[in-house]
């Protein structure tokens, strides 16, 4: 956020303010909401700026991020004003807070932001101390980083699971022909409609993308980084779809509906019906409300014998090419990014922290840590490229068209060439 310095201003206003008080010492703080706070004692003569930044977190962060802030204000006698904002919220809002001077200096942002943030000259890079950066899960730091410079200091992972009700299926299936075997029992026949054996919101492509990952398909070449070689209609991209397709057929039709498949797979797990589903943690809490025996585990390989390779996000704070206060807000950000404060933003925010010390002495213990560090190591960090944005609606409707019984290879055919049409219409766009 755009500050203007008023040390000059507030130091007149104190002396004045000293004068008529006339006591010898008193010490005197004057500040606003824009300003740092100058404090000074007429002994010593020492004039001390204590300096403020501001931060939009999301909600399940929120009251951790107002605990650590007054951790840091004690110890430092800084200070962070903690405004809770949704993600989405934020990156919308900083595009017009930023530049009219309004805005934090920290935000709320997902790692696959990196890309378009930092070349719309939005978000600014960040330089955390070499001990802070060694405290950081190394894929999270990976994650983050764009033309080699950090752009979001990551506080949490995220990855879909597979969810299974324990008192249902005593063990999670481990391969494919392990999977099908729980799906066709006929404990979860649907009355004639699919199996309740295993539920996945497979029309959304966030939740499918692994299934072609696993198949030996790819988004972009290189890594992920050229756009202009798209890996979405790749021999091993289809094999995968194949398997998505078969999941499809033994699923409830309404699974292949993409904006209800969640509510419907998630409300009948917390019935007991279901015996697993493809879900991320934010729903524990649910599950846990109705009751539910719940275990987790990674995702099942496929025929060839590699694990689903989910997407995986990285999420934390990024900082505004706007803030006048970039030291400050660093300084900050390698505060929280402590070892200490771990354990507590997992209690409170249910979210896996990127604290590598954390996961490994949970890895073992805790059910949750355990299956993500089991699952994220085969997994797929989003694409950080402007270009992968317009991928998402294209693949969206080929899993649509999968579901309803569309050859796969067409399927992913036709949204390749939609695809490509959508960058080519982009880039005109930016000439």
């Amino acid at each position: 956020m755009k500050r203007i310095s008023t040390l000059f201003v507030a130091v007149l206003t104190l002396f004045a303010m000293t004068a008529c008080n006339g006591a010898s010492g008193t010490r005197t703080n004057v500040s606003d909401d824009s300003s740092p706070t100058v404090t000074s004692t007429e002994d010593s003569g020492e004039v001390q700026e204590r300096g403020q930044i501001t931060v939009w977190i999301e909600t399940a962060s929120y009251g951790w991020m107002r605990d650590v802030a007054a951790i840091w204000e004690e110890e430092t006698g800084n200070q962070a004003e903690v405004v809770e904002m949704t993600m989405i919220d934020g990156i919308y809002k900083i595009a017009l807070d930023g530049p009219a001077g309004i805005g934090p200096d920290l935000l709320t942002a997902p790692h696959n932001e990196v890309g378009d943030k930092s070349t719309q000259q939005l978000f600014a890079p960040i330089e955390l101390s070499e001990e802070s950066l060694s405290l950081i899960n190394a894929q999270a730091i990976d994650a983050c980083t764009y033309n080699d410079e950090l752009y979001v200091t990551p506080l949490y992972m995220s990855s879909n699971l597979l969810i299974y009700n324990k008192d249902l299926v005593s063990t999670p299936p481990d391969t494919w022909d392990e999977l099908i075997e729980i799906i066709e029992d006929s404990e979860f026949d649907n009355n004639g409609d699919g199996s309740l054996g295993f539920l996945c919101n497979l029309g959304d492509f966030y939740n499918s993308a692994g299934f072609l990952w696993a198949g030996g398909g790819y988004l972009f070449g290189d890594d992920n980084t050229n756009p202009d070689d798209i890996g979405l209609d790749s021999a091993g991209s289809v094999e995968g779809a194949k398997c998505i397709q078969q999941l499809f057929n033994l699923m409830p039709k309404g699974m292949g509906d993409r904006t209800t498949a969640n509510d419907l797979m998630t409300g009948l797990f917390a019935e007991g019906k279901v015996g697993m589903i493809v879900r991320g943690t934010d729903v524990l809490t649910v599950l846990d409300e109705a009751g539910i025996n719940c275990g987790l585990a990674r995702m099942p390989k496929l025929p060839n014998g590699n694990v689903v390779a989910n997407y995986s996000g990285f999420s934390g704070l990024a900082m505004s090419e706007f803030t006048d206060n970039p030291e400050l807000a660093t300084e900050f950000l390698n505060f929280i990014v402590q070892d200490r404060f771990a354990a507590d933003y997992f209690a409170q925010s249910q979210l896996v922290p990127c604290n590598q010390k954390f996961i490994d002495e949970q890895s073992e213990s805790n059910d949750i840590i355990k299956a993500f560090s089991e699952q994220i190591v085969y997994d797929v960090p989003m694409a950080k490229i402007i270009e992968s944005n317009q991928t998402w609606e294209p693949m969206n409707g080929a899993m649509g068209s999968i579901a309803a019984g569309s050859d796969p290879q067409e399927a992913l055919e036709i949204a390749v060439k939609q695809i490509q049409d959508n960058i080519t219409a982009m880039r005109a766009g930016e000439n």
